[in-house]
């Protein structure tokens, strides 16, 4: 079992890629921004010029180093924890998963986005919105003057039902909340000089795929997996309420 260090403090301040995966492996349970328990979360021991780097100077910070933590801490990354980021290490991931699975089970919509991942092994978000049709179809352009005049205020009206951007958003966070969805990579573009910029894009995979099935077995019940888990948090926040401790389970 990890040590357990109850509480980040301003000795916890990170400096380096490398402190956050010291952070990760442990603690258990990292969440990426701050939330209701107090000492939690990475954001709050990360100086400023960490979460906003100066990109005049291509500067590296907490959002660039995901893809390499998720590696060097052996964690999983995604919405885990009430639908915001969250690393969570193998030595606690598959109990949670074991728990969550129990509880939450995916509905038809997201079952058809799980069977496409499944299918491909691991695809970046654009790329599962497209296959699972949550790309909405261009509209051929309208070239005649008159008709543009005529179309520049109708806005198109979206079907009850049709599937969306945000539907899509949505689903993928359940997916993940409920333990069948991971961030494996996050994956950049490069200007001419090869610098990375912009926002990285969501490369996902299921947890098997990704640590393999064998990793992802467990011999406790979904309630021994809840158990294990409520012990851990609690030696972990103590200064977290049961019902603080227990939404993070859930």
């Amino acid at each position: 079992m990890s040590r357990i260090v109850a509480g980040l403090s301003k000795q916890d301040m990170i400096a380096t890629k490398d402190d956050i995966v010291r952070l990760v492996v442990e603690r258990g349970f990292l969440p990426f921004f701050r939330g209701e328990i107090a000492d939690f979360s990475l954001e709050e021991v990360t100086p400023a010029e960490l979460w906003f780097p100066d990109d005049e100077l291509n500067g590296m910070g907490v959002w660039d180093y995901k893809s390499d933590i998720i590696l060097d801490a052996d964690c999983a990354y995604g919405k885990f924890y009430r639908n915001k980021a969250c690393f969570v290490s193998m030595e606690w991931f598959p109990d949670l998963v074991n728990y969550r699975r129990s509880r939450h089970h995916p509905s038809a919509d997201d079952q058809a986005i799980l069977a496409t991942l499944r299918e491909h092994r691991s695809l970046l978000s654009h790329e599962l919105k497209r296959l699972c049709g949550y790309v909405p179809v261009r509209k051929p352009r309208v070239t005649n003057p008159l008709e543009r005049a005529f179309m520049h205020d109708v806005r198109p009206v979206v079907p009850a039902g049709t599937r969306t951007r945000q539907s899509f958003d949505a689903a993928i966070t359940r997916l993940q909340m409920a333990g069948y969805v991971v961030s494996a990579a996050f994956e950049y573009r490069h200007d001419k000089r090869g610098r990375r910029y912009g926002w990285g894009v969501a490369r996902y995979c299921t947890p098997e795929d990704f640590f393999g099935a064998e990793r992802m077995l467990t011999d406790r019940t979904p309630a021994e997996s809840r158990d294990r888990l409520l012990c851990h948090l609690s030696l972990l926040l103590p200064h977290a309420t049961s019902a603080q401790i227990e939404r993070i389970i859930e």
